[in-house]
């Protein structure tokens, strides 16, 4: 269940006729003269002119108007700006034309991050914003209007959602605040909640005290705003939505919890469960005893949850390959799927297994550089990489897609073979096993040069019986 944001930026001053006969006629004989002419229309939405407004794609969630005034500012003065966050778009109108064009030019050659996420910039097919009451003048000296008036109902947004959240998490972490009455998770936008509180001054105490605040340790970070329903509606009780204002008999099953995961065994690290956050929170509201806030209660890594996808961007699209994409990455869990991107070049997807084998990745590569370029990671707003038929394939001929559920080189499928993995990020020295017994330093130095990489300056063998 989605929160409603009626963003009409589009919509044609004669909308109410826009359907009728004689536009119909005009459209159409529009078209026929354009063809008969032989030219291709100015409004080609792939390859637009220039023009006074910009259009911004793959906004983050939760990206404010200050904070794309602050990342475009800098080309020239703003006349006006719409955000429709359903579709992670935003439109700029410049003053001038040289502005935008200098926009446009300079962010196709910089690539600029908001959020820590890639936004891309190109000249829109329309020349003027239409405005709205959900747009922005930086001229005028209102503040912009970004939130919804202050109501007992709030919308969670959940940022770096690695670890499951489930009804039982939002309602911890929110009581200390109030009494909650209902509670709706959807992920149409990423993970978010609707929270409807007993009263507008719990939903304001909430508001003030978990805005911004991590759920867990370092992840799963809360932006917390005034919802626009009037009631959250929930239909039936489960571990996305629930009615607690309804008593439904007893939530449990005939067992207290079904048994974990088998990647759950292999983790090396779990999150603090919510009993830290509230203690942190509220000192003196945490539990005390009686209640069992383990992560078992909420899941945990290899539950399927939302946080196993990783976007990488910043690759080299001619010497990609998704095997090598795996290489790279199965040193810190074992991989599902990769997808390059073919319409986006220097971009892919990996399905990790688990949301803790993606945060290990994204920890240890991030900003890493080869290849030439400087490698950048982030968690993906889908929970998995679907199938696909017959993929497409890149300049040197592999397939832009590869399944590796059934790969025999992922290192984490036994508990022996986790206990002899470290999880470390990139370094100067490599360890090989494996190779043949008459190996010497010359194989590998010709077996450097036939792949084209930079020559070691020294290798180092194991004698027989030592690890190696």
């Amino acid at each position: 269940m989605a929160e409603k944001h009626t963003l009409d930026t589009m919509t044609p001053a004669s909308s109410s006729n826009w359907y009728g006969a004689d536009n119909k006629r005009m459209k159409l004989e529009n078209s026929q003269s354009s063809s008969s002419m032989g030219t291709k229309s100015s409004l080609d939405p792939h390859q637009p002119p220039p023009s006074l407004v910009v259009h911004a794609r793959a906004v983050p969630d939760g990206c404010s108007f200050q904070e794309i005034l602050n990342h475009v500012a800098r080309f020239g003065k703003i006349s006006y700006l719409t955000m429709m966050p359903k579709i992670r778009q935003a439109l700029i109108e410049f003053e001038r034309l040289e502005d935008a064009v200098n926009c446009v030019r300079s962010t196709q050659e910089n690539q600029i991050y908001i959020l820590e996420r890639p936004v891309f910039f190109n000249f829109s097919t329309s020349q003027e914003i239409t405005r709205s009451p959900y747009g922005y003048s930086p001229s005028s000296q209102q503040p912009p209007q970004e939130e919804s008036p202050m109501n007992n109902i709030l919308l969670y947004t959940i940022f770096n959602p690695i670890y499951p959240i489930t009804v039982d998490v939002i309602q911890t972490i929110s009581s200390p605040c109030g009494i909650v009455q209902r509670v709706a998770i959807f992920r149409k936008n990423g993970v978010q909640a609707l929270v409807e509180f007993d009263s507008t001054l719990s939903a304001q105490r909430a508001k003030q005290h978990l805005d911004g605040a991590d759920i867990y340790a370092g992840c799963c970070t809360l932006k917390i705003e005034y919802a626009r329903c009037q009631r959250v509606n929930v239909y039936k009780n489960d571990e996305m939505t629930w009615d607690y204002t309804i008593q439904a008999g007893l939530r449990g099953g005939l067992m207290n919890r079904p048994p974990a995961p088998p990647q759950a065994a292999f983790q090396q690290t779990q999150p603090a469960a919510p009993q830290a956050f509230v203690a942190q929170q509220y000192p003196a509201a945490a539990p005390t005893g009686g209640q069992d806030y383990s992560i078992a209660n909420f899941g945990g890594p290899g539950t399927g949850a939302p946080g196993s996808v990783l976007m990488l961007y910043g690759l080299d699209i001619n010497r990609i390959s998704c095997d090598s994409i795996f290489n790279l990455l199965c040193s810190y869990g074992n991989i599902l799927k990769v997808k390059i991107l073919i319409n986006k070049p220097g971009t892919a997807m990996v399905h990790m297994d688990n949301p803790q084998a993606a945060k290990n990745a994204l920890q240890h590569l991030q900003q890493t550089r080869g290849m030439g370029n400087t490698l950048q990671l982030a968690f993906s707003k889908h929970d998995y990489i679907a199938d696909k038929g017959q993929a497409e394939c890149m300049p040197d001929g592999t397939p832009c897609w590869k399944d590796f559920t059934q790969s025999r080189n992922n290192r984490f499928l036994t508990a022996e073979a986790v206990s002899k993995n470290r999880i470390i990020g990139p370094s100067k020295i490599l360890h090989f096993y494996n190779a043949p017994p008459d190996s010497t330093e010359d194989t590998f130095k010709q077996l450097f040069s036939e792949l084209k990489v930079p020559e070691f300056t020294a290798i180092k063998f194991f004698s027989q019986g030592q690890p190696g």
